[in-house]
């Protein structure tokens, strides 16, 4: 076979082993291997750096809510007189410590007792009359058996008993009166405490209801938190609360939730939140001022990531993923939003993940990227 022969034999077994190349000659094909490399030497692998990728790692995730408001002490109580009267006894001075039971103001008692014994000798002169009227009663009962008294007579009589037992029920009444009357005549101490506020002193004559003093408890103390209405949903009893005093940024102060009120303060758009305080320091006094956060919730061990890493198309929520040098999309699905809409809690990626976090629109499923050092 000559030389001419074998060449076309070749040149016919090239054109069958790839028929996609039609009837074009070696020179065509050869042109388009040159132009797709050439093609792919002018679009490399999209560079990333490093602040545009985050590898995952379970993060403590938490949200707290800034509040302030004032100290105060958990019990505290103003004390009125009960009726008016002249003081004879006011010891206490402002800020000493009292105990429960003690006697804080003594009014004057003369007159009460006069009273006291007047209504009794009053109840007993009813006690008497009362009698007098049942025994009278009795009489004409047994007249009015032996058809003797008439049934008018026997009516007024049973009539005279009635009025007496109400006379009677009456001064008993006032009896009881006069000896609570004489027992408020000392005004006692309802509880271990110190006297924040005197408002009175011996001598001064009051009337009913008056203000005498304010008397507070400090050693168990509370704080008194506003917030607007719009975040106080957010707020539940026993929740955590950290507080700094005014002045003394320094010291923390823990606490938790124990009341929330269920109105509003009035022309104002916030809520009282009432925290007790865990610590009791001595140098904790009502009204001080006091800024901090309640804990209003937290995750252990989340996955989170940027919002902005988040993307979406027709099949739902994913991320782009990093593997072997190539952009993946992994779907995820959203648990809740965090700090401000900032960040997500997700589930579908595990510690170790590397994703984009930079919102690259030119960025898709199935690019190639290499990593490069910032600057």
């Amino acid at each position: 076979m000559t030389t001419a022969a074998l060449f076309g034999c070749a040149y016919v077994a090239i054109v069958t082993i790839d028929p996609a190349c039609g009837t074009s000659d070696p020179n065509d094909r050869l042109k388009k291997v040159v132009a797709s490399a050439e093609a792919a030497s002018a679009n490399p692998p999209l560079e990333l750096f490093p602040m545009e990728i985050t590898k995952v790692e379970p993060v403590a995730l938490s949200e707290r809510l800034r509040v302030s408001g004032e100290i105060r002490p958990f019990n505290q109580a103003t004390l009125r007189a009960r009726s008016g009267g002249r003081i004879v006894q006011s010891d206490i001075r402002e800020g000493q410590a009292v105990n429960a039971g003690d006697v804080l103001v003594r009014f004057e008692v003369e007159d009460l007792h006069s009273v006291l014994k007047q209504k009794v000798a009053d109840r007993q002169g009813a006690m008497a009359g009362l009698l007098l009227a049942m025994q009278s009663l009795a009489r004409i009962e047994q007249l009015a058996g032996k058809n003797v008294a008439s049934q008018e007579q026997l009516e007024e009589a049973r009539s005279e008993v009635g009025v007496a037992k109400g006379r009677l029920d009456s001064l008993s009444a006032q009896v009881e009166i006069a000896r609570i009357a004489l027992r408020d005549a000392e005004v006692l101490a309802p509880f271990d405490g110190t006297v924040s506020k005197l408002f009175v002193g011996r001598g001064a004559r009051v009337g009913a209801d008056a203000e005498l003093l304010t008397l507070v408890d400090a050693s168990p103390m509370e704080a008194k938190l506003l917030v607007s209405t719009r975040d106080v949903s957010r707020v539940v009893i026993g929740q955590k609360a950290e507080l700094r005093i005014d002045g003394f940024e320094q010291q923390t102060i823990q606490g938790t939730v124990a009341r929330i009120s269920p109105t509003a303060e009035e022309n104002s758009r916030s809520v009282a939140v009432y925290v007790r305080l865990a610590r009791e320091d001595p140098g904790l006094r009502g009204g001080l001022f006091v800024t901090g956060a309640i804990l209003v919730r937290q995750a252990e061990d989340a996955i989170a990531v940027p919002i902005a890493s988040l993307r979406q198309d027709g099949d739902g929520v994913y991320v782009l993923k990093l593997f072997d040098d190539v952009l993946v999309r992994q779907p995820v699905t959203i648990i809740s939003s965090w700090h401000d809409d900032e960040t997500a809690q997700i589930l579908g990626l595990v510690r170790g993940d590397v994703i984009v976090t930079a919102p690259l629109r030119e960025l898709h499923p199935s690019l190639a990227v290499r990593m490069t050092e910032a600057g």
